[in-house]
């Protein structure tokens, strides 16, 4: 261990250094990306294993991904081996579930529950809106409207760290003070007497979160009552029962005079918890600080409260912050000076990754101002040797125009004209949303481009799976022809296009059902004499495709839903279908998660069968809901073009980059709808 530490320590420059070697009390390190921050954090690691007593299982580290912690895992066991594995290194959502799994009795409201997805959700609040007493959130044209904005709202409270009755009182104070406002209405003109137009707007939004704060409370009630919990529950339960130990700014724990000595809070509160946690976590790093949303930060400060001088370490940069969906702030990020006064702050200036091109270029689109920040406004310094080149700009009247110059280009550099022919993998193509992949890679297709999706994709767009769902569809609606019509054209039940062709015009001429055509063709009705099907070629029989669509709708009728799903994948002939196709990993990976939502539905309805699968993919047609299909693992990635979001490419490094519709509107100044806003007291209440 010491030999591999000190080899790789020489090699750090004076501030990667310092932020190995300060590992007493608070420290904030700013590392702009390619700075080596993640080589900082393993040895700083190494470093303490090395110089204190502590044990590895007393250090905590927690970053934001499960790859982020897969890597910071793996450069660790390099440093020190195989006692990197006894280090706790987690997401925030692993380290809350181990805490609960570690201390189930401190959690009933979870233990012997089951977690909902986004439909749950979903369902339990339309169950709401349609029996609590509401006005403007259940709108007479559209009942459901605010839906999914109501559903958004709940998880920001969650994540800010916000119980329903902290946004009761929330509401209530900016009621008090929107009465108390001295300017309310014009005095003079012709709109004398009447509220200004600001103020109105401010009313709406304060009856909008008056009626939020009853389908806050009432869902929290459900969820309980149903033994169901979601996934912003995983981090509130715990932050909850930490609080509860801690005084009333929810950030020191009670003094000794207020427990019995044997950590039990004379207020009724358990502090056992607490304080073990405190007692085992001796040291807490935090990757991508700046990411972290305020439940996130709570839990982290009542971890470290019992010390005056904590050992907590954070790396991160305002500049870097992606994770805004999960309500992180620069807010979040710079409250740890405020925390902190004293802490030591380190800044990472130095880049091993890009030229000083691309690092000038990348710092002049950064606005401080914009970002809230005046605290660094220098740029990041290149450390490399790569030659440098300038970032070439480029403008087309139409996406289909940019599309066909990236395949183009594409094609001049893999096939090595006017330089050396370059991997596909070393090229990646960056774009702003997922949807942005599938005319990029229609193109690469045309001009026989091999490429890889690394990005997550809508599982229900997918080919395969939109397949399955015909299928399932016809089945489900046994005896409709507007659904057989379409699972006649798969091409997976080897039905020949031209039999399909005369069989349909044969149904239009006659005006005779597909199902009474197909039936005259396969056994006998008592009392019906079996007629051909005139116009319907013998070399295929539809009799026997008749007999599997008759045996799969009886089972759908009379078999659970994972039975039925298992049955006709195989008897249709969709199994051997994909065993015969290309990219047979990505196919199967594809249909296994297709299966994993199904079998998520049996989990939550055991006697779930077709028809309530067809209900639950009709709530996520109206929601125009995302179920995400995991994009390729890297290690597939090889003798490919790599496609992916730009969120999805941090930290990642190749020889060519292409940033696809890099345009206002759609990477930057997005206009977005929020039709139900918070007040602003759920982001400003943290800091009173």
């Amino acid at each position: 261990m010491a030999s591999k530490f000190k080899d790789l320590y020489l090699k750090l420059n004076i501030a990667q250094k310092e932020a190995v070697d300060f590992i007493e009390g608070p420290v904030m390190v700013v590392a702009g990306p390619g700075t080596g921050k993640t080589q900082v954090l393993t040895l700083r690691i190494a470093n303490i294993l090395q110089k204190t007593d502590t044990a590895p299982e007393n250090v905590l580290a927690i970053t934001f991904t499960e790859s982020g912690v897969a890597s910071m895992r793996k450069r660790l066991v390099e440093i020190i081996g195989a006692i990197a594995y006894r280090v706790a290194i987690k997401t925030f959502h692993g380290f809350c579930n181990d805490i609960i799994k570690n201390y189930p009795e401190e959690f009933p409201r979870i233990i012997g529950s089951r977690q909902i997805t986004e439909i749950d959700q979903i369902a339990v609040l339309e169950e709401l809106i349609d029996s609590l007493p509401l006005d403007i959130l259940r709108p007479f044209g559209d009942r459901f409207l605010y839906v999914r904005d109501i559903l958004s709202s709940i998880n920001e409270l969650k994540r800010e760290g916000i119980s329903p009755e902290e946004f009761t009182e929330i509401v209530e104070k900016e009621k008090n003070n929107f009465k108390k406002i001295p300017d309310l209405y014009h005095e003079r003109g012709a709109h004398k007497g009447k509220m200004k137009g600001d103020y109105q707007k401010l009313e709406k939004q304060i009856k909008k979160n008056t009626e939020l704060v009853l389908l806050y409370s009432e869902y929290e009630k459900t969820l309980e009552k149903k033994k169901i919990y979601d996934y912003g529950d995983m981090i509130m339960v715990v932050l909850d029962k930490l609080s509860k130990t801690a005084d009333k700014r929810g950030l020191n724990p009670p003094s000794p005079k207020a427990t019995d000595g044997r950590g039990a809070d004379q207020r009724g509160n358990n502090s056992d918890l607490l304080l073990m946690l405190q007692e085992e976590y001796q040291y807490v790093l935090v990757d991508e600080h700046q990411d972290t949303n305020n439940a996130q930060n709570k839990i982290i400060e009542l971890l470290m409260s019992y010390h005056e001088n904590p050992n907590i370490f954070v790396v991160g940069d305002e500049k870097q912050a992606i994770f805004r969906f999960q309500g992180a702030s620069l807010e979040n990020f710079l409250y740890f000076k405020k925390l902190y006064p004293d802490a030591k702050l380190i800044t990472l200036t130095e880049n091993y990754r890009s030229t000083q091109k691309i690092l000038d270029s990348a710092h002049s689109l950064i606005n401080a101002d914009e970002r809230g920040s005046n605290a660094d406004k220098r740029g990041l310094i290149a450390r490399t040797n790569y030659e440098e080149k300038p970032v070439h700009a480029a403008a087309f009247a139409n996406q289909d125009a940019e599309n066909y110059f990236l395949a183009q280009d594409i094609k001049l550099k893999l096939a090595g004209v006017g330089t050396d022919p370059t991997p596909a993998e070393e090229i990646a193509i960056l774009y702003r949303d997922n949807r942005d992949a599938f005319s990029i890679a229609r193109m690469l297709e045309k001009f026989g481009i091999p490429y890889v999706i690394e990005s997550d994709q809508n599982l229900f767009s997918d080919q395969d799976v939109q397949k399955i769902i015909i299928l399932l569809k016809a089945i489900n609606n046994y005896g409709e022809d507007e659904y057989l019509a379409p699972a006649l054209h798969l091409d997976f039940l080897s039905i020949p296009p031209l039999e399909v062709y005369k069989l349909l015009r044969r149904s239009h001429e006659e005006k005779t059902s597909l199902y009474e055509l197909l039936k005259s063709k396969f056994g006998k009705t008592p009392g019906v004499k079996d007629v051909p099907t005139p116009g319907v070629e013998e070399n295929f029989d539809f009799r026997e495709l008749a007999k599997k669509f008759s045996k799969w709708a009886r089972l759908a009728k009379n078999e659970n839903l994972l039975k039925v799903f298992e049955t006709v994948f195989e008897e249709s002939g969709m199994l051997r279908y994909l065993m015969e196709k290309g990219n047979i990993a990505e196919r199967f990976e594809t249909i296994n998660a297709f299966f994993d939502e199904m079998k998520g539905l049996a989990e939550s309805n055991p006697k779930a069968m077709l028809a309530d699968f067809f209900k639950y993919l009709e709530t996520i047609e109206k929601h125009n809901l995302n179920i995400k299909k995991r994009g390729l693992p890297r290690a597939g990635s090889s003798g490919r073009v790599r496609l992916m979001t730009v969120h999805r490419s941090k930290g990642l490094e190749f020889d060519y980059i292409y940033i696809a519709g890099a345009y206002d509107g759609h990477f930057g100044g997005r206009r977005s709808l929020n039709r139900l806003p918070l007040l602003a007291g759920v982001y400003f209440q943290k800091n009173l």
